[in-house]
């Protein structure tokens, strides 16, 4: 289902899209909530968007790009609906995934998600480490490329690191190196994908082509991972988390040889912390191979939540 946001309406002002989305949500809610077999007693969502304890959406780049008032969203549905709401950010909810498993990750990791954004959430013990308004994790809007003109980020500034590793990061930085290489394109399993025409070229078509050891796709993305991996590179020598969990779309497209490339950039770095050169990906775990990490780790954060006096 395609968001009545940004993406969709790039010209409408934040406040009005914030109603869109909001709008759009409780109708989608509802016809949940009319197909349940008992009526639910809480609801939890998982938003993209830095989300405060209360439940309110502070910011949301790629839903309503620039900033907009904040939205007491867990309010708002909890109005609608009559149930106690939790409102959590995305990457966070995918966490309590991890952390609700019992696996090696309820000890300290790092949720890292590479999709239309970038985005990330460190949890320890089985907690996730956020202040009250919910500020951390948003690597995304790192900014890592001063140049003047640099690619632009949903939020509205240049260079920012979820403007050049995301997918639309990617996507972007591919149809500009066929542009400027046209012989080296026409050669890629890129070229014959999108029918010879840079601009006919999806994300997915690239993260296909990063799997498929395609040269020409994993030339155009170095770049980006390389920001990427040099921003984890500080977090782990900062933080000392040893297990980076990586998820997203565009991420779990890719596969094995996008966190083979990302872990090889990550060594780069220098830091004595990180592992020698062929060891790196002993930090990097892939996501589950599914889209359901929100999902569940929503309802693991309900039950936890239930089982607290």
């Amino acid at each position: 289902m395609l968001v009545d946001g940004i993406a969709r309406f790039p010209q409408v002002a934040t406040a009005e899209l914030q109603a869109r989305v909001v709008g759009q949500l409780v109708r989608v809610l509802r016809e949940r909530f009319l197909a349940a077999p008992r009526p639910p007693s809480a609801l939890a969502v998982a938003f993209a968007g830095l989300v405060g304890l209360t439940g309110a959406v502070v910011d949301a780049p790629t839903i309503w790009g620039r900033r907009g008032p904040e939205l007491p969203l867990a309010q708002i549905l909890g109005q609608e609906f009559g149930v106690p709401v939790r409102v959590i950010n995305d990457v966070t909810a995918a966490g309590w995934r991890y952390t609700a498993s019992g696996g090696e990750g309820d000890d300290f990791f790092c949720m890292v998600t590479v999709s239309s954004g970038v985005g990330n959430k460190v949890f320890h013990r089985g907690e996730v480490l956020l202040p009250q308004d919910g500020r951390g994790g948003e690597i995304g809007h790192l900014r890592v490329d001063f140049a003047s003109d640099a690619p632009r980020c949903d939020c509205g500034e240049r260079g920012h690191l979820g403007a050049i590793a995301s997918g639309r990061g990617a996507l972007g930085a591919t149809r500009g190196l066929a542009r400027r290489l046209p012989g080296a394109f026409a050669r890629s399993i890129l070229s014959a994908a999108c029918g010879s025409d840079p601009g006919r070229l999806t994300a997915q078509q690239i993260a296909s082509g990063i799997h498929g050891h395609d040269s020409f796709a994993v030339q155009a993305v170095t770049p980006g991972v390389r920001h990427l991996a040099r921003t984890l590179a500080t977090v782990h020598t900062a933080l000392g988390v040893r297990r980076f969990v990586v998820m997203g779309g565009f991420a779990r497209a890719a596969g094995e040889p996008y966190l083979r490339l990302l872990g090889e950039e990550m060594t780069q770095a220098g830091s004595f912390l990180l592992p020698p050169a062929g060891e790196e990906r002993v930090l990097l775990h892939p996501g589950a191979p599914d889209d359901d990490d929100g999902l569940i780790g929503c309802v693991g954060l309900l039950d936890r939540s239930a089982s607290l006096p």
